[in-house]
């Protein structure tokens, strides 16, 4: 992917602000309509050397979604959409939760997070759920939409019937209420997908904890999935449908 610094991104740029080369390819391919097919979608690493990191430090999906949202809309100065999402297993009192990407500390891949939910799942009692699948658990997700006076804000407002002056001013503490926040209006979208944890990996596809998470009513895990299956199910896909339907597409 070019390289871009904050000083030199196209006018028709739309910014998916993520380093996961995973979660930028399934959002690009399930937006679909939304984005204009003139417009040039990057990520953070298009940005290696002018982007500060975001840090995470919110202890829900909606403040780190809208934290690097807006972070990455004012560094860029262009529409930015991230998301925060995680696994959240009941029987392990939430965990990981909001710290998914780094369940297993410092420098977490996504075999080290695997292998700590599998370890924390094999304690538990088994007897306490049914069949093959283990503890039911959900995959969470929120995804943050940041508009600004760019061309891209500007096409995406007006199928609002809104200028970005005409967006009132607020916090944006409510999913699917469009406010603006400073230079910025924000809107966010929350989605869910109910499965249970395998603890030996299934499939080769997705990313993160698509192959200890089954989907009982499709008798696959995630990462067994095509993309446009996972997309029609899985949170992201929830939340990006709520999106644009929001601006009727």
């Amino acid at each position: 992917m070019e390289e871009l610094s904050t000083s030199t991104v196209p006018e028709g740029a739309f910014v998916i602000a993520t380093g996961n080369a995973g979660k930028r390819r399934e959002l690009s391919k399930s937006l679909g309509e939304l984005l204009d097919a003139r417009w040039e979608v990057f990520d953070r690493k298009s940005f290696p050397h002018t982007l500060e990191e975001v840090v995470e430090d919110a202890d829900t999906f909606e403040g780190n979604a809208i934290k690097k949202a807006l972070w990455t809309a004012r560094d860029t100065g262009r529409a930015s959409l991230a998301d925060d999402s995680g696994l959240v297993v009941a029987a392990l009192g939430g965990a990981p939760g909001v710290y998914s990407a780094r369940y297993s500390g410092e420098g977490a891949t996504d075999a080290s997070n695997n292998q700590k939910l599998t370890e924390a799942i094999a304690k538990l009692d088994a007897s306490t759920w049914a069949g093959e699948a283990g503890p039911a658990a959900r995959f969470e997700t929120v995804l943050c939409l940041v508009l600004g006076a760019d061309v891209v804000g500007r096409t995406l407002l007006a199928r609002c019937g809104l200028t970005l002056d005409e967006v009132p001013m607020g916090a944006p503490r409510n999913e699917g209420e469009l406010v603006r926040v400073g230079e910025w209006a924000v809107v966010w979208f929350r989605g869910r997908v109910e499965g249970q944890i395998v603890c030996e990996a299934r499939g080769e596809g997705g990313f993160g904890y698509d192959p200890h998470f089954y989907v009982p009513a499709l008798g696959r895990t995630m990462a067994e999935l095509t993309l446009e299956e996972k997309g029609a199910i899985s949170h992201r896909g929830v939340a990006v449908k709520r999106l644009r339907a929001f601006f009727g597409v």
